[in-house]
């Protein structure tokens, strides 16, 4: 352990700006037997931060400011315009993490609520290297690693011929970049697509001035983490606590079947969450 977190310092000193693109794998319930897929999910890292989102996300945000006012009202025609070359319905979860003050925020938004848990402890992964190694889809050759953290069991693939010590979501501190990663349920898998070397500084601040920025339409939870995800967890569940949160009062909704007769929409939903909630007990 301590020879890693002497190749982490290193590495966080020296490290190029890279931003690592993968695709990330999910359930929404464990019977389920097919994946939800959010297809452009993004690393920034430079050495100092590291950044986690959607790039979908971020380029609909990002035009979102420049083409409405505070009221709604569309002010720029050519931004408003392009919004619709990026997918709706990506992912708004965000996480952000400062290696220098060995803290991070996960961020998420539910309608018209932006939901941050934030901690100042950056626990890594007690990661136990193994000796099995192959060559990844992308010609990398990958080594093999596992670790218990924040209450699932992880095996993870990294590359030491990418000497980041950053991965996706709160995956961190591996000898090299990671580029598979999959939990023992077979819940959430993360797949590396490419990585590109950055000239430009990475998206880690302005991904956090947006989510800190007050937007009078939008409401603001600040919690610690445990609370954090305590409340996230209970909006994606619940639509009705979702939509009190989001301050949006939405009339039930309902189908008609081939008998003429009114089905409603049920209230809850499935939701499995990244950090288990049994790490909170």
């Amino acid at each position: 352990m301590c020879i890693i977190a002497l190749i982490t310092m290193q590495v966080c000193a020296e490290a190029q700006a890279i931003r690592a693109a993968y695709k990330f794998y999910y359930k929404k319930d464990i019977t389920e037997k097919g994946y939800y897929v959010e297809p452009d999910m993004m690393l920034d890292y430079d050495g100092r931060t590291a950044a986690f989102y959607s790039d979908a996300s971020y380029h609909r945000d990002s035009l979102s400011v420049l083409a409405f006012d505070n009221n709604g009202n569309i002010k720029d025609n050519d931004a408003y315009g392009q919004i619709f070359n990026y997918r709706t319905g990506a992912s708004s979860d965000l996480v952000l993490i400062d290696f220098e003050k060995k803290s991070f925020e996960v961020n998420y938004q539910e309608v018209t609520a932006y939901i941050l848990g934030k901690s100042d402890n950056l626990e890594m992964p007690q990661w136990e290297l193994h000796d099995t190694t192959t060559t990844s889809t992308l010609g990398y050759e990958v080594k093999m690693t596992t670790a218990d953290y924040l209450g699932r069991k992880w095996s993870v693939w990294y590359t030491e011929e990418i000497p980041v010590p950053a991965g996706p979501w709160l995956l961190w501190g591996a000898p090299g970049l990671i580029v598979y990663a999959r939990d023992s349920e077979n819940i959430f898998t993360f797949k590396l697509l490419n990585v590109d070397l950055l000239d430009a500084p990475t998206r880690y601040d302005n991904l956090k001035k947006h989510y800190h920025d007050r937007q009078p339409h939008m409401r603001y939870y600040s919690y610690n983490l445990k609370n954090a995800e305590n409340i996230h967890n209970r909006a994606k569940r619940d639509t009705k606590f979702n939509d009190e949160l989001s301050g949006t009062h939405l009339s039930d909704s309902y189908v008609v079947n081939k008998n003429g007769e009114k089905e409603m929409f049920p209230s809850t939903r499935s939701y499995i969450p990244l950090i288990a909630e049994a790490y909170w007990k």
